[in-house]
């Protein structure tokens, strides 16, 4: 990949984010695609829940995608957190514009179709480890195109995005994991 295909995809995020964010925020801006209320074998909302907790002592703007209507979530999790409800196509101009802004994506199994969709926008993605497009970073050997958890447990995947965001403060090792999304 190019480092000008880099450098475009970087500049049009950075313009992004500063319409979306109206600041001179330096945080990153993660987009979470929520679990479905239908249960399967994911996380299930309770856990969910836990999760987007656990976010609020993270330093990212948090925008959470979701086809269900989180009443609950509402009451606990004010302030920080966007939410937007993509059902039948509503919100499809205002999703567009925070995957094109977003740093970072944390996405479950049900929602893998975007995966590539994402990548092209140079979203690092935070995800289950058995996804084949998935190679979790190495620091040490400065490999790897995201962040990975082994299991659905809540605890699992805080680790993952700690580490995601623990990375993003570093440009050359954020920028390397962009190049990687990008020439997947």
């Amino acid at each position: 990949m190019a480092k000008s295909e880099y450098k475009k995809v970087a500049a049009e995020k950075k313009e992004a984010k500063a319409h979306l964010l109206k600041n001179d925020d330096s945080s990153p801006l993660l987009v979470v695609f929520a679990p479905s209320s239908k249960g399967g074998k994911g996380l299930s909302l309770d856990h969910f829940y836990q999760l987007l907790e656990g976010l609020l002592i993270l330093s990212s703007n948090v925008v959470v995608v979701s086809d269900d209507e989180h009443a609950d979530a509402d009451a606990h999790l004010r302030g920080k957190f966007s939410w937007v409800n993509p059902k039948e196509g509503r919100n499809k101009d205002v999703v567009e514009k925070y995957l094109l802004a977003a740093d970072m994506a944390l996405l479950f199994e049900e929602h893998m179709e975007d995966l590539e969709l994402l990548m092209d926008k140079g979203v690092v993605i935070i995800g289950h480890e058995k996804s084949p497009f998935l190679e979790n970073y190495r620091p040490n050997e400065e490999t790897g195109n995201s962040f990975t958890f082994g299991s659905m447990n809540p605890w699992d995947i805080f680790r993952a995005l700690v580490r995601a965001h623990e990375t993003y403060v570093f440009p050359y090792d954020w920028q390397h994991i962009v190049r990687g999304v990008l020439k997947k």
